[in-house]
């Protein structure tokens, strides 16, 4: 009899070790995925002003110094080429590196179209565009750019980043200025927020 109770005792004693140990696992197990990154999306707005410079008559350059939400103050560069005409105007792509104070790092790629302005600013169809700044009526003082963005990530908390949303830029194209402001969502694994 003593066996027997002994036995169940030891039994009993092994029964609640497994269950103390499996429960121990899964509290474990839970503490881990409550730590693994957790991307957020969130609100993406940027505003900003700079120069660009055509290298030839479909592509060019940019750089801008802005303020974007989740970065601060930021300065870019990047590249853009025009394509086909759209309508009236004409497609334009771009590549845009925006980089924070700290350093971290966003890149954009945008599509979208390009639609030219005269002096009065009255639209110029683009097949009818003869030149810039000049004093013919079909030479563009100004253009307007409006298209949309994808984020494709880059570096430092933003390495993994993704997010879309709207582009709209003003271009001066006397003096080769422009304003820009972007508006929409960019997601990033809150472990990489710093």
């Amino acid at each position: 009899m003593t066996k027997t109770i002994f036995g169940k005792k030891l039994l009993m004693i092994a029964t609640i070790t497994v269950l103390v140990t499996g429960l121990t696992l899964a509290a474990t197990l839970d503490d881990a995925e409550a730590k693994k990154p957790n991307p957020k999306v969130k609100p993406f707005n940027c505003s900003s002003s700079g120069t660009f410079v055509a290298l030839t008559s479909t592509s060019g350059t940019f750089s801008q110094t802005g303020n974007c939400s989740h970065m601060g103050k930021t300065t870019s560069e990047g590249t853009f080429t025009t394509g086909d005409p759209v309508d009236d105007c004409l497609s334009i792509e771009s590549t845009d590196r925006l980089t924070a104070a700290n350093g971290d790092i966003v890149t954009l790629e945008t599509t979208g179209t390009q639609c030219f302005f005269n002096g009065a600013g009255v639209a110029i169809a683009i097949g009818d565009l003869t030149g810039f700044c000049g004093a013919a009526t079909t030479d563009a003082y100004t253009s307007t750019v409006d298209g949309t963005y994808d984020i494709i990530g880059d570096d430092g908390r933003f390495t993994d980043a993704a997010g879309s949303g709207t582009i709209f830029s003003d271009a001066n194209h006397c003096s080769d200025t422009f304003d820009s402001t972007i508006s929409g969502t960019i997601e990033y694994a809150a472990s990489n927020k710093s």
